[in-house]
């Protein structure tokens, strides 16, 4: 009469990650970075960083060179 829950059993998808390169220092995952270091984030982790200037947004046209190359 039990029914088993498959949603409930299903392991949470992982978030997508990010590569992205500091601009300044900034401490991340508890462990403090420099400027130039590259860290690993979240979407929402990304636009946070790209909002108080810790990193460069990616849609940047200044000539820079792209982030895959």
């Amino acid at each position: 009469m039990s029914k088993t829950n498959n949603e409930a059993t299903k392991p949470a998808a992982k978030p997508q990650l990010f590569k992205v390169k500091l601009l300044k220092p900034h401490t991340h995952a508890g462990e403090s970075k420099q400027a130039d270091d590259s860290i690993d984030v979240t979407a929402p982790e990304r636009d946070f960083l790209i909002g108080v200037g810790v990193i460069e947004s990616p849609n940047t046209t200044d000539g820079a060179a792209p982030a895959a190359e």
